[in-house]
Order: structure tokens, then sequence, then C-alpha cells
């Protein structure tokens, strides 16, 4: 950016439109955009595997892969959208353009079709029925096996409003989060307490949506909380055009001149990009449907990143920049990763440990340097937040489905549904950010602060403890035999405590301790692993999934629930415990960053 620029963003941002409560307007106009959009997105994920195993019965391991394709590319797609948006477009038209793909994505989400019907096995049929491949059985025939008939006009909508949601998230949501920090001079004190005024943005949003979407869409019918979802997001888009004078400029493209110039024929850049992400929806509605191709493209572009990371950090400070026995390094791991990948081997903790060996005992005897060892303890941290983030994302999969078959949920004469028990983690974080940050500040003015990698350590295991409530109230069934919902909502607590413990302070750590020319690039790294952790959690989900014949009673389903739990527990302790057992290394190997 040229100093004449620089100037004129410094002096808008401290002029500018005004302010309210002692921050820029536009703050609010971003907080109650991503309110509205937050509110759409957590108002229909919770519903998402509800509504695809109990409407158009899909099985429970179909419906979760559905739910981690979708979460999956929810998550990756930022990273292109933020890309085109730095390059091209700007902030502003960025959101503006995903904000219109999410309200169509979403109202096409409000399309219900036709229920899916069921034929037990060894019914007579009294009339034809086609099956979803064309396949036409006569009246009177007997059927052999279980048949599902689904209206699979319904469902190409339903995926195609997947798609539009995705590219849209892809668009909006890194953008508007980097307008925030527009908003502020560099060094402005303001900066943390703006963000923290957005941050509770996003969690009225999550909090109120779940509660309201999933009443709505489970008491009277799931378009009526799709639809729900829907509004709530074009109420964020209008808001945003109408408060798009308050952003003061600091959201348009950089290079504006380059939107004009021509890229296919008459069409110039700008319009080439708005083609290329229309085009690209058929692309993600196949994605959305096939959940081993985007697991597979997760691990390798990880595999990528954090190998292109180290090897970076490597050559950082190498003058010749040809250290070709570290290449020669680089490629054969990087291949052996994606061999491994490739054969059908997705357990993301091989991949990793076989891209990551060879760099790391090349770089500690040949290259030991603060870049070098700086990158290892980032990319460790990293990639420990795919065990806490497959922990954590078992809510929108096993653990709502849990809710629903196995939670006592009464309430007197009422009863809580089961998609409403995801708003306990926007619930918990509206109550416990600030407590939480206050502690991290008390502790450090007397030097008992806890590492990052501690504090990683603590958040897994807690993880791990929120499962650990689950089993132990498994053991005390009601007259009904199941579980009491104060079970689920301490797991809740303590996995909301986790991310406290990890979320807000692995951010922080990406912008420390990676090197400056690459921290967009590592920010990237971070969302891609909380990517693959979307599919890595609901492939761990599928370890309890129930048969859709109805055979299994509310005993044997508790039971197969708490035994996936009581792995889940272990997995999450041990990985905790093994983190804070090794951080004196780690913090070592931060070369005094904290």
């Amino acid at each position: 950016m040229s100093s004449n620029v620089a100037d004129a963003t410094t002096a808008a941002a401290t002029s500018g439109s005004g302010e309210l409560l002692g921050h820029p307007k536009g703050l609010y106009i971003c907080f109650a955009t991503e309110m509205w959009e937050r509110f759409s997105f957590y108002g229909m994920k919770y519903l998402l595997l509800l509504y695809l195993t109990k409407y158009h019965l899909f099985t429970d391991s179909a419906g979760y892969d559905v739910l981690g394709a979708y979460a999956g590319l929810v998550y990756a797609l930022p990273l292109i959208g933020g890309l085109l948006a730095d390059r091209y477009l700007g902030m502003r038209k960025a959101v503006l353009f995903g904000g219109a793909l999410l309200c169509l994505g979403h109202l096409l989400m409000a399309v219900e079709g036709h229920q899916a019907i069921s034929y037990a096995a060894g019914s007579v049929l009294s009339e034809a029925i086609t099956l979803n491949n064309g396949t036409v059985i006569a009246a009177g025939t007997t059927l052999s096996e279980n048949v599902i008939i689904q209206d699979v006009v319904a469902l190409k909508v339903f995926f195609m409003a997947l798609a539009l949601i995705t590219v849209g998230v892809g668009f909006l949501k890194p953008n508007i989060s980097t307008i925030v920090g527009q908003l502020y001079p560099k060094n402005d004190s303001r900066r943390d307490a703006g963000f923290t005024i957005f941050y509770m943005g996003i969690n009225v949003g999550s909090f109120i949506a779940t509660l309201l979407c999933g009443w709505l869409g489970e008491t009277y019918g799931w378009g009526y909380g799709f639809g729900l979802a829907g509004i709530g997001m074009i109420l964020g888009l209008i808001t945003f055009i109408w408060g798009q004078k308050y952003l003061d400029g600091l959201a348009e493209p950089s290079r504006p001149e380059v939107l004009k110039e021509k890229a296919l024929g008459p069409i110039n850049k700008e319009w080439a990009v708005y083609l290329g992400a229309i085009l690209s929806l058929g692309a993600v509605w196949y994605l959305v449907q096939s959940e081993p191709a985007v697991h597979l493209a997760q691990n390798s572009l990880l595999i990528v990143a954090i190998v292109g990371l180290i090897l970076f950090s490597m050559l950082y400070k190498d003058e010749k920049n040809k250290d070709i026995l570290a290449i020669a390094i680089a490629g054969v791991t990087a291949a052996l990763g994606l061999v491994w990948a490739f054969s059908g081997n997705d357990i993301w903790l091989g991949t990793m440990l076989l891209s990551l060996v060879g760099f790391i005992g090349y770089g500690f005897i040949r290259h030991y340097s603060e870049e070098f060892s700086r990158t290892v303890v980032l990319m460790v941290l990293i990639t420990s937040t795919i065990v806490f983030w497959a922990l954590f994302e078992q809510s929108a999969g096993s653990m709502t489905l849990y809710a629903d078959r196995v939670l006592d949920r009464s309430i007197g004469d009422g009863e809580v549904r089961a998609s409403m028990f995801g708003s306990l983690n926007a619930g918990f974080i509206m109550l416990l950010a600030i407590p939480f940050a206050s502690l991290w500040v008390w502790l450090g003015k007397r030097g008992w602060e806890p590492s990052t990698p501690v504090k990683f350590g603590l958040g897994i295991i807690q993880a791990g403890l929120g499962f650990g409530a689950l089993v132990l109230g498994a053991t005390f069934p009601t007259e009904a035999g199941k579980v009491a919902m104060i079970w689920l909502v301490l797991a809740y607590l303590l996995h909301t405590s986790g991310e406290l413990c990890l979320s807000p302070v692995g951010l922080s750590a990406v912008t420390k301790l990676s090197i400056g020319k690459v921290v967009s690039v590592s920010m990237g790294t971070w969302f891609l692993a909380t990517a693959l952790s979307e599919t890595v959690a609901t492939r761990i989900g599928k370890m309890a999934a129930v048969p859709q014949d109805g055979a299994t009673d509310l005993a044997s389903t508790l039971t197969t629930y708490t035994s996936l739990y009581e792995y889940l527990m272990w997995w999450g302790l041990g990985a905790g415990a093994l983190m804070i057992i090794i951080s004196p290394l780690l913090k070592k190997g931060m070369r005094g960053i904290r």
C-alpha cells in the first residue's frame, strides 16, 4: 500500500462518519450483519442432521456424510473467498455477493418436498411404487428388503441450497471480519474491544437462532425453521446494504481499475469472479454429496500447507535459497503423505506424522533457526486442534441425535427440542468469555498464566471431560431409561470452557509464531485444520450409527452412544495430557514468544 493510501485509510478511520458509544459506526453494521448471518447459519446447522434422518429417512451414516462434507467445505472455502476479495473484489463487494448467495440458499432450504416413505421387508404393495433410481415395483409384490422412497427432486434442490450457502459463506465470512479490523487505525487501543463486540454478535445470532429455528422447525415443520433462518439472512443483507456508507470506503478494492479490465471477451474481471463463483456451484453441489472427495482434498491440502510452511521456515534465511536436500525431503514426505491418503487410510494423524517426520528431524539437525523452531511449534498446535474440534463438533452430529433419542427432554408438560441444545455453546460463551479473558490477565500479573501449549492441553482435556459427563450420566438413567438433561448441559459447559482455552489463544498464536510474510497462509492452515476436523467428527459419529429399521431399543441405543463417548473421553484426556507433557519442549521452541 502506498503512503498516500495508508494516510487516507488512517484519516478515514480516524474521522469517518462518526462514532457511536466510542466505536466507529461501521462496527455496529458489521455486528448486525454477522449476527444475522450466524443466525441463518446456526439456525439450519442443528436442524440439518435431524431433517435428513427423520424427514428424508437418510441412514445415520448417510446423514453424517452430508453434514461432514457441508461443514468441511464451509470452513475451507473462506480461504478462496478471502483471496478473491484481497486481489480483486474488495471486502464490501465480496460481502454483498456472498450475502445474496446465502439468502437464495437459505430460502431454497425451505423447500421440503414430500416426506420419504419407508416400506418394511415382507410388506405386500397395494400399489406400484417407483424407486429413486427409476425402477418400478408392481402392485402385489412382496418386498424382500426395506425400501425407502424419497423425493429426489426436493433433494436436488436441497443440495443446491447447501452449495449456495457454502459458496456464500466463503465470500462473506472472512471479509466481514476483516472489515472490522480496517475500521481502526493500526495502533488503536479500541481494536480488541471492537472485536469483542463483534464476537458477541456471532454468539447472540447463534444463541437466538438455535432456539427459535430449532423449535419452529421441529414443532411446526422443517420448512418453517429453515425459512426463518433465511429471513434472518435477508435482514442481515439489508442491514449491510443500508449501512455501507458507515464503512468510510475502507472495504473497497485496493485496485479498482483492475476490476474493469477484460477477462473473458466482453466480461471484465469483476464479473468474471462472479461468473466463476456461480459456475463453481455445480462442483460444490457434487462435493456436498461426496464426503470422501472432500475428506481426501482436506488431507492433501493440509499436508501441502504444513510441509510448505516448514520448508519455507527452513529456507527463510538461506541466502542461496537452494537447499537441495530440504527440497528432496519435502517432495518425498509430501508424496508419501498423498499415497497414504489415496490408499484409503483416512486417519489424519498418520498423514500429519508422515509428512512432518522428515522435516522436523532434518531441520533440527541442519537448520535450527528461530523461524523454523516457531513454525514447527505452530504446526504441532494446529495439528492438535483437529483432535479438539473433532470432539467439539459432535454437537451438531452425534450429540444432537443423542438428545433426540436418549435424552429426557421433558419440562413439566412441555419438551425441549433436540436441536435447541446447540444454543448452549453460544450461551456459555457469552457468560464465560469475559471471565476467561480476565482470568488470563489476573494469572499473568502473578506469573501463573499457563503457556499456550498448556492452554491447548487443558482445552482438549475439557472436551474429553465433557463426554465423561455423558458417560457418567448414562449410569443414572430415569425411570423411562433415558438420561437427564443436566448431563448434556454439563457436557456443553465443559466443551465451551475448553473452546475458550484453545480457540482465541490459538488464533493469537498463529499471528505471533508465524513468519510475517506467511501469516495469512498460516491462518488459512489453521482454518483448513478446522475444516478437516468437521469430516473427522462425522466419521467418528458413524461409530454410533443406529439401524434405521427401529429394531434397536432404547437401552441398546444408549449403550451404543455411551461406548462412543467413553472412547472420545479417553481420546480427549490422552491427547490433552500429551500436549501438557510436551509443553516444556514446545514452550522452548517458541523462542520467547508467549
